[in-house]
């Protein structure tokens, strides 16, 4: 009997704690123009961690706990500090979707895991290439039009397979902002891990999602395989770049490695993720991932980014709710995703609001996985993509970076009509790339 599986959307929320060192307590501080960062150390007693590249936004550390703000204060009521605020701990937290015997029944006929086809060069799974949210936005009616040519698409995630034969030839040298090391969420991985990861035998499943490439999804689905021991959020990154790429086939992909394969970051890390960007001068930025803690500092690295010409696409976040105190979705500049079922209608689990902008498919999409596997998942982590990937093509037909974003939302369909009670939360609309690139000619 088959058992009842679970799958877990990969990326759900983003809980943010303080972040505290021994005892003591960071901040991120960016002081005004001309002043130095030795002399803010020689005042408040801190000591510089890090600074971003090109900015004057720094991480320092106290080494007193601050619980009341009191540190704090004194940092915002410095003259020569432009913004400061505590450093927070993020965290990638997972919801579960239950794999009813209709959607179990739906993935076995939808996703067969063992024929492969050619796509722009490479060898790939064919159920990733013909794949329904596609066809939904109306993906293979842009193939003549643009493909992505000539634009470099940035995401901030976990890293990336560089080995991924699908993704391979695709990737730029992108930045760890987190270890200062490499891009790769193979690294790392313990040698029973990496043996499981490499394996031939039958594919292989934890309880986020599905890896369905080495045997058929009948067996997939009545196995026991058991791969707990692989961090929770491993593989998040190259699912996201595999959905861009599988949009924007010919776009350059610039993985910025923010967490780690356990879900962990730090706000800092994010915002120096959005400056490094910058720096490379990418076309657009995705970022899959929401919180709830609203940094002033953050908001100010996006409004730099799309000064700078880049668009700009996150996750609405996938905890059925609306979005407005989730960012960076919610933030001005900020193209907020929220996804669809196939049947255009909002996922169970997705938010919703006025801070959306635009739909995307993101339940059961099917994408890259480390190993050179393909997964099927749910969440707005791979919506955004889709619509980063979408931004790619326009900029490649003619705009650039952040000018097309407007044009990605006014070409939206409108689907109020198939969701009741959602009227004016699904923004403009499930997305329509062919309609985007060809009002834009």
């Amino acid at each position: 009997m088959k058992r009842v599986l679970v799958a877990t959307l990969l990326l759900v929320a983003i809980a943010a704690l303080t972040s505290a060192q021994s005892g003591g307590q960071d901040y991120i501080v960016t002081l005004q123009a001309g002043h130095s960062i030795k002399g803010f150390n020689a005042r408040h007693g801190t000591q510089t961690i890090q600074q971003i590249p090109d900015t004057s936004t720094y991480l320092v550390r106290s080494n007193a706990p601050d619980p009341q703000n009191i540190i704090l204060n004194q940092i915002q009521n410095d003259a020569r500090v432009a913004l400061a605020e505590k450093n927070s701990k993020i965290s990638l937290q997972s919801a579960q979707v239950p794999l009813t015997n209709v959607l179990v029944s739906a993935m076995a006929e939808l996703l067969d895991g063992q024929t492969l086809t050619t796509f722009y060069g490479t060898n790939v799974l064919k159920s990733y290439v013909t794949q329904p949210a596609l066809s939904l936005i109306h993906v293979t009616d842009t193939r003549t039009i643009s493909t992505g040519a000539g634009t470099r698409v940035a995401y901030i995630d976990t890293g990336v397979d560089p080995y991924h034969p699908a993704l391979a030839p695709w990737l730029d040298p992108g930045v760890d902002v987190l270890n200062n090391t490499s891009t790769s969420e193979v690294d790392g991985l313990s040698s029973a891990m990496a043996e499981l990861l490499d394996g031939g035998g039958s594919s292989l499943l934890d309880s986020r999602f599905f890896f369905a490439l080495d045997s058929a999804m009948a067996e997939l689905l009545d196995g026991e395989h058991d791969n707990g021991a692989f961090p929770p959020d491993f593989g998040h990154g190259t699912m996201v770049a595999g959905m861009i790429h599988i949009v924007a086939p010919n776009a350059r992909i610039v993985p910025i490695k923010a967490f780690d394969p356990y879900g962990n970051t730090t706000m800092f890390n994010i915002i120096s993720g959005v400056y490094a960007a910058r720096n490379l001068g990418v076309d657009v930025l995705n970022m899959s991932f929401s919180t709830t803690q609203d940094s002033v500092t953050f908001r100010k690295a996006l409004t730099d980014a799309h000064a700078a010409g880049i668009a700009i696409a996150a996750s609405a976040g996938n905890n059925a709710t609306d979005s407005a105190t989730y960012f960076p979705a919610s933030y001005a500049n900020v193209i907020g995703v929220a996804a669809t079922d196939f049947n255009n209608r909002l996922a169970s689990f997705s938010n919703y609001g006025t801070s959306v902008s635009v739909d995307a498919p993101g339940a059961f999409v099917v994408s890259t996985a480390p190993g050179g596997k393909y997964a099927a998942a749910w969440g707005t982590s791979f919506s955004a993509p889709i619509v980063s990937g979408e931004l790619a093509l326009m900029a490649a037909a003619g705009g650039k970076g952040q000018a097309d974003s407007a044009q990605a939302v006014n070409t939206a369909d409108s689907i109020d009509s198939l969701n009741p009670g959602y009227k004016g939360m699904l923004g403009r609309g499930l997305i329509d790339a062919a309609n985007a690139l060809k009002k834009g000619r």
